[in-house]
């Protein structure tokens, strides 16, 4: 939260600035010494706040696109939701999967999910890690979670799990 306030305090004294050199007027007799025009002199601070402000955006925004901030999964596993969603009865409505990827599955799939991270992880996060770990054997969890779609890129060695596509699992009923 700290660094919250020090960006907003800096958004302040960064607006105080522009303000300030917006402000910035070339004296007249300089203005004729270099035959600037007279709107330019005038508006001197506005055109270099303008130039400052382009070149800032010119700089952050392809810095900050390149950044993958929301992409928690790839194409394969947006395939593997795609085709859960298109293929899976009704009847499988929830799943587990890695907390990471979960969002994303439920907004794709429109399925539910044993446990997501929000913000932070929490313990039902490390549960659903330690299964999926563990090799998918627990039966017992997944029933008592209510949970009937497995969705992993590691092995699952459970005879009451079904290989439907790959890294996709329905617990046999």
């Amino acid at each position: 939260r700290g660094l919250m306030y020090m960006m907003l305090m800096m958004s302040v004294v960064a607006g105080m600035g522009l303000m300030g050199l917006r402000k910035l007027r070339l004296p007249a007799k300089i203005g004729l010494r270099l035959r600037a025009p007279m709107l330019i002199t005038q508006n001197l601070g506005l055109v270099l706040c303008l130039v400052l402000i382009g070149f800032t955006l010119a700089q952050a925004i392809p810095y900050h696109q390149r950044i993958p901030y929301y992409h928690m999964i790839n194409e394969q596993d947006y395939e593997a939701f795609i085709w859960i969603r298109d293929n899976v009865e009704e009847s499988y409505g929830k799943a587990i999967l890695d907390p990471w990827k979960a969002t994303a599955f439920v907004a794709i799939t429109g399925k539910h999910i044993y446990t997501r991270i929000h913000a932070y992880p929490k313990p039902s996060d490390e549960e659903a890690y330690e299964f999926l770990r563990g090799g998918c054997t627990d039966t017992a969890f997944l029933r008592e979670k209510g949970i009937s779609i497995v969705y992993t890129r590691q092995e699952c060695d459970n005879p009451g799990l079904v290989e439907v596509r790959e890294n996709v699992y329905l617990l046999e009923e």
